[in-house]
């Protein structure tokens, strides 16, 4: 609990510049990634794969369902491995219907050890709803540490502020 309070008071204390809050949604590149944090991927793929789920509250209701509060999101892919880089195969973003409502990756890419990347939703990418929703599939040599993945969730509504963060869980995947 104390981690999501200094990370609720870091954010809080963060500013984005002014052109960055004015492009529009379609201007975003939706994935963000240093090129250093990117590695070949190995051929074959190795054979430690996984799949995680991350539940990204796009829009929470309130009031007894009298208003809607819309939610930026960043789902955050950590490579934990010291040696080995992590393939990430897929990344699908669900509507609460469990429909896709884009795919994010077209080709296996890598991270470096230790690297990672983020997919951005919008506030006013209002697409997942209320029961948004993120899967990875991934692939990491060896029996390595899983990856750790999250997605953070922001939104202002006049002077609030508010985030909180959801924690990916590992599902079975064959």
């Amino acid at each position: 609990m104390r981690k999501l309070i200094i990370l609720i008071s870091i954010f809080s204390a963060l500013s984005l510049p002014a052109a960055a809050a004015e492009r529009k949604p379609s201007e975003r590149d939706p994935i963000v990634v240093s090129p250093e944090a990117l590695a070949p991927p190995p051929t074959p793929i190795p054979a430690n794969i996984g799949r995680t789920f991350v539940a990204l509250h796009s829009t929470l209701v309130g009031q007894g369902g009298m208003k809607y509060l819309n939610f930026s999101g960043a789902l955050s892919i950590h490579n934990t491995s010291a040696s080995d880089p992590l393939v990430i195969e897929k990344i699908d973003y669900r509507d609460g219907a469990g429909h896709i409502v884009e795919s994010y990756v077209t080709k296996p890419l890598a991270l470096q050890p230790f690297a990672s990347l983020q997919v951005l939703i919008a506030q006013d990418d209002v697409r997942g709803g209320t029961g948004a929703s993120f899967t990875v599939d991934w692939a990491i040599a060896g029996n390595e540490e899983e990856p750790v993945i999250e997605a953070l969730m922001t939104a202002t509504a006049g002077t609030q502020g508010f985030s909180f963060l959801s924690q990916g869980r590992r599902l079975a995947r064959r």
